[in-house]
């Protein structure tokens, strides 16, 4: 079959490279004389009040090393829609779609199966989420560059204004019920992490907090997991803004968290919570090229006709490439992607070398992130 016009979104969270998958998908399908269709906010530009524009002539150039996405997002489940589908069919034959592709993470990519599955419509899902947790592909495109901005956010608050004001900082990582972006804090020499894979000891975690303040004389910065477990109440928050998918998220764990370090540790302590910022800004060099990739692998993907398909990250040793895997093996209950128990020692609330192994394709640009002749000398002058 000749395909000739397909869609092509973004939906659910922000992460930072999804323009550049945008503009791989746009210049591969250019270049094989398909129009593009860009739907404006996720699978909501496919219902009844959706906007669906042409952006087959986008400058490329301008758009991939840009974060955020041109083409807004939206966390619409269109199973949830009163004649969602029947919508969504109707919306395909005005515009004469041929295909569509989803680029999201769990939810979206998961209407995407479904809706192949289900209804036999044609459909290649695009990974992303900073969450890093969908399974079949060593990362998601927009983790490198969150993990990256965790990494410098966690170095420089612990080397600047820890160590200057001999305080403790609980930052909040972001990353729902996996524990990935919080472990990336180790990447900036988290002195505790706290992941949400397992529940957790608060007294444990206040001992290692203090034990490490002391053995690094007198300063320490923290990373908890927005979805981190406690064996005791913590007084965080649920966010009540609610979406079509009922995910309900906490935030500002990080606040009662420093509030019970203060009490038990009598250390002045402050909390930060980075929240969107991990999502936003410019993607770094190879979250930007990889993500590129997948957009066209995409392509490559319709032109062999494997719908419910998705690229995929592979790496070979020191090199990362593009695959491909079946959308039914990254969705679905028991394919959500938890931080591996090997990447994470639960006992002393650190990242394993095998972690950091796993990091090695994002940080190898990043000397800044090993102990460096300043922090030498801080350790040197406090020994």
């Amino acid at each position: 079959m000749d395909y000739k016009r397909i869609i092509v979104f973004t939906g659910g969270g922000l992460a930072p490279a999804l323009n550049a998958t945008l503009a791989g998908v746009i210049d591969a399908a250019r270049e094989s004389g398909i129009t593009v269709l860009g739907g404006l906010r996720g699978w909501a530009s496919l219902l009844d009040n959706g906007k669906i524009v042409d952006i087959s002539s986008v400058d490329t150039e301008l758009i991939q090393k840009i974060g955020g996405t041109f083409l807004r997002s939206s966390r619409t489940n269109i199973f949830k829609v009163e004649n969602g589908i029947e919508q969504v069919k109707l919306k395909i034959k005005e515009h004469q779609i041929d295909v569509i592709f989803a680029i999201g993470g769990n939810d979206t990519l998961g209407e995407a199966c479904e809706l192949f599955k289900k209804e036999g419509i044609p459909v290649i899902g695009i990974p992303k989420t900073i969450d890093n947790d969908l399974s079949e592909t060593y990362w998601t495109p927009g983790y490198p560059s969150a993990a990256i901005q965790m990494a410098q956010i966690v170095k420089e608050i612990r080397e600047d204004a820890a160590y200057t004001l001999s305080r403790i900082f609980v930052i909040e990582a972001l990353g729902m019920h996996a524990g990935w972006l919080a472990l990336a804090g180790a990447c900036g020499g988290a002195d505790v992490i706290i992941p949400p894979e397992k529940q957790v000891s608060l007294s444990e975690v206040v001992r290692l907090t203090g034990e490490r303040y002391e053995e690094n004389g007198n300063f320490a910065c923290v990373v908890v997991s927005q979805e981190a477990r406690f064996d005791e109440p913590l007084n965080a928050r649920d966010d009540d803004q609610t979406d079509h998918f009922g995910t309900v998220r906490r935030e500002y764990v990080c606040l009662a968290l420093r509030d019970r370090l203060k009490k038990d540790l009598g250390v002045y302590a402050k909390a930060i919570y980075p929240g969107n910022f991990l999502e936003s800004g410019h993607p770094i060099d190879i979250d930007r090229v990889i993500a590129y990739k997948l957009g066209i692998k995409s392509i490559e993907l319709l032109k062999e006709e494997k719908f419910g398909f998705m690229p995929s990250v592979v790496r070979n040793g020191a090199v990362v490439e593009v695959g491909e895997c079946k959308l039914e093996n990254v969705i679905g209950e028991g394919n959500y992607r938890f931080v591996p128990d090997n990447f994470f020692d639960w006992k002393q609330m650190r990242a394993t070398d095998e972690f950091m192994d796993y990091m090695k394709p994002v940080l190898g640009a990043y000397p800044w992130m090993k102990d460096d002749a300043y922090y030498q000398l801080i350790k040197t002058i406090n020994s």
